[in-house]
């Protein structure tokens, strides 16, 4: 049986209709029998085809267009106008870090996400060739000097007897050592030199000050007793007051390059080699203290010992302070205090370690000590002060607050 008024409506509006006649029970006059033919299988009246002519249809006020922005009325064939907000942007994908991305002690600084075991060792490399360009480029003022004061080079240069020039140059080549070593692990490892200075990232001025107020008087008791227990046999330089104006400005510098490469660059380097932070830290100490020794060319093995004590002693105080301030504070002091010392009671040709260089077994002990007592005070003061030793990756940024979610429209705007 056909229905041509039906025939004639739109096939949404065909279903609505059908669905409102099938609501009622059956029998009771207005059903006509159609609950039981679904609406798709209508058929129009073929005399009344193409009547209506066909026109847009709009059920609802507004309707989905997927081109359109959120915030204009969008055309959808059924339900409410949509007022989702605007898709969140995409999140854009940043390359893995070089930092560690779990706490790390000072030693394994460089064991992050990036690591690769032959890093330290390319890394090795690169450090000799800056420092070399480096030291090859600080003697230019040298020679500059040298020219205008008439000077003789070689004798200026001498270790026995340095003056004012070979003393700046001496000073100049060993401060070299801070951007040569920052630069060769930002180069290798991607790590900024900032954090050769300390886990915290660059220098920490206020703890640097409290660890030199804490070993100046000890230092200071140390040179005293050394200068009367074995008098010097020379006397001061006839050039004393240039040569201490250099010690008080690039002395502690000199110290510094020292700190950054013996302690700063070897420690991390090597100690990044192991997985395990406590065998990194041993194998990192003894090549620190060992390199330290061997640089200053004596065979003695007392000078050796009293090198060692000192350089064992930072390299502690570094690990447990996570940072180089406590180990230059220490090789600053005994460097400038030393040299104070030969320029008030002479000892200038004695104030250089060098091949001929020889000690005893109560410099040893005496070295010894000083180093242990200046090592538990810079700790006490550590712990005083709240120093982290460790590493802290930054906390990642929270997640935007979750949209709440889209209302859940009929599929149609009459309701069944």
């Amino acid at each position: 049986m056909r229905d041509a008024g039906r025939g004639c409506l739109p096939d949404p509006a065909r279903k609505a209709h059908w669905i409102a006649m099938t609501s009622n029970p059956s029998g009771d006059g207005f059903t006509r029998g159609f609950d039981q033919v679904p609406p798709e299988a209508y058929e129009p009246d073929p005399a009344l085809a193409g009547y209506p002519p066909p026109q847009p249809t709009q059920l609802g006020p507004a309707s989905y267009s997927p081109t359109a922005p959120h915030n204009q009325a969008a055309q959808q064939p059924y339900g409410h106008p949509s007022e989702y907000p605007p898709p969140l942007p995409y999140a854009q994908i940043r390359p893995a870090s070089a930092m560690p991305d779990s706490p790390r002690p000072y030693q394994q600084m460089l064991r992050g996400p990036l690591y690769r075991w032959w890093k330290p060792l390319l890394c090795l490399l690169l450090v000799v060739v800056l420092a070399f360009v480096m030291m090859c480029l600080a003697i230019v003022p040298v020679l500059i000097a040298v020219w205008i004061t008439g000077a003789d080079l070689l004798a200026t240069m001498d270790i026995t007897n340095l003056g004012p020039i070979g003393f700046f140059y001496l000073n100049l080549s060993l401060i070299v050592f801070i951007p040569a070593s920052g630069l060769s692990i930002w180069i290798v490892h991607g790590v900024r030199p900032r954090f050769l200075s300390s886990v915290a990232g660059g220098i920490r001025w206020k703890w640097l000050l409290r660890c030199v107020a804490v070993v100046l008087p000890l230092w200071a008791l140390y040179a005293g007793l050394a200068a009367f227990a074995e008098p010097p046999t020379s006397p001061p330089p006839d050039q004393w007051a240039t040569l201490l104006v250099i010690v008080l400005l690039m002395t502690p510098l000199q110290a510094a390059g020292e700190e950054y490469l013996f302690r700063g660059w070897i420690m991390q380097n090597v100690g990044a080699w192991f997985a395990r932070p406590m065998v990194g830290l041993v194998a990192s100490l003894v090549v620190s203290a060992a390199a330290f020794s061997a640089a200053h060319l004596s065979p003695d093995p007392w000078i050796l010992g009293t090198i060692a004590c000192l350089g064992l002693a930072a390299g502690i105080a570094t690990w447990r302070t996570g940072g180089l301030e406590a180990a230059i504070a220490i090789h600053a002091v005994n460097n400038v205090l030393s040299f104070v010392v030969v320029m008030i009671f002479g000892g200038w040709s004695q104030a250089f370690v060098g091949p001929q260089t020889t000690g005893t077994p109560m410099m040893l002990v005496l070295a010894l000590a000083v180093s242990g007592i200046a090592l538990g005070l810079v700790l006490w003061q550590a712990k005083r002060a709240g120093i982290q030793p460790h590493y802290q990756p930054p906390v990642p940024p929270l997640p935007p607050a979750s949209l709440p979610p889209a209302p859940g429209y009929p599929v149609t705007q009459y309701p069944r």
